[in-house]
């Protein structure tokens, strides 16, 4: 694998919001440069912000059919298969939109008032208030109070395992094991909070994975957690990545610990010679299309060159 090629491969894709965020995550070039201008004003414009935009309801939310009750859900907090508001927002998040944008902004401040009074949205879901904080952070809401609520009811949530949960698996049974998508989806909203690393709530959680070596189970280290290691699957969702795990590690600062070894053994076993990575699924009513199964996928390939640059397995030399 060359990281030139890769790069390269990347950067040569129709995708503005893509190479944005190339440039200014990976090669670091500053916000102020003239070609990241430009492209800040094609990503409004492109398609793959167009196709969630224009689906938006004039109200600000996105609908989507359950397909058991037939119900229509999206308009209130309970949420549909990664179509639904939560979803979109997170996806216009990914393709390098913020609060600027005023259709984001009128969307995000009519969800974000659906907020509980202690920062929580439904059920004290970890893997929804988790992916949420993350979504509203990169939205540019990291000094509202109301996400502060959020992050706040994150770091005083403690659990014998040092995992995550929610309401309707912690009252089936006393001691119930942590749901490691939860757990993920907090990883990864802790990654964007630097000020929080040394916090002992971030600590535990840490060791969480990294007792498990990331993936495999913490009793027995010759099975994966759950199934959802085995597929590389974008967009982020309630499924459990690989990829995701080792990004936020590696971003906090964990990404050479020895006992990740295995981890990045398995994910760079699923990279072809080039270093790209293959999408193996990816939910069939996504609003988002980004891509074909079994064919290299430039959003995994992105976050996987990501993950090994926060590791310091790469070296991405800016030449601008």
């Amino acid at each position: 694998m060359t990281i030139d090629k890769t790069l390269n491969w990347l950067l040569n894709r129709d995708n503005p919001s893509l190479r944005y965020r190339i440039m200014t995550e990976l090669l670091e070039i500053p916000e102020n440069n003239s070609e990241i201008i430009e492209l800040k004003k094609l990503i409004p414009r492109s398609p793959q912000v167009l196709q969630i935009l224009t689906k938006m309801h004039p109200d600000g939310y996105w609908l989507q059919q359950n397909q058991t009750t037939k119900k229509y859900v999206g308009d209130d907090v309970e949420y549909g298969s990664y179509a639904t508001t939560h979803f979109c927002l997170s996806y216009l998040s990914e393709l390098g939109l913020t609060k600027e944008n005023h259709l984001v902004a009128k969307a995000a401040e009519r969800y974000l008032n659906l907020q509980k009074d202690d920062g929580d949205w439904l059920q004290h879901l970890s893997c929804l208030y988790g992916f949420n904080i993350r979504t509203f952070i990169k939205l540019g809401y990291r000094n509202d109070s109301r996400i502060q609520k959020s992050i706040d009811l994150m770091l005083q949530t403690n659990r014998f395992d040092d995992g995550y949960l929610c309401d309707m698996h912690e009252k089936k049974t006393k001691k119930k094991k942590s749901c490691i998508r939860g757990a993920a989806k907090v990883l990864l909203a802790f990654s964007e909070l630097p000020e929080y690393w040394n916090h002992n709530r971030c600590i535990s959680l840490i060791n969480y994975f990294l007792d498990r070596e990331a993936v495999y189970q913490r009793t027995d280290k010759s099975k994966f957690v759950n199934k959802d290691i085995f597929a590389n699957s974008f967009p982020s969702g309630w499924y459990t990545n690989l990829w995701e795990i080792l990004y936020s590690l590696s971003k906090i600062g964990y990404g050479q610990d020895v006992k990740l070894k295995r981890a990045w053994d398995l994910l760079n076993s699923k990279l072809d010679v080039d270093g790209r990575m293959k999408l193996d699924w990816t939910p069939t009513r996504c609003i988002w299309k980004i891509g074909k199964k079994d064919e290299n996928n430039e959003w995994l390939t992105f976050y996987v060159l990501l993950a090994k640059k926060y590791a310091g397995q790469g070296m991405f030399v800016c030449l601008y």
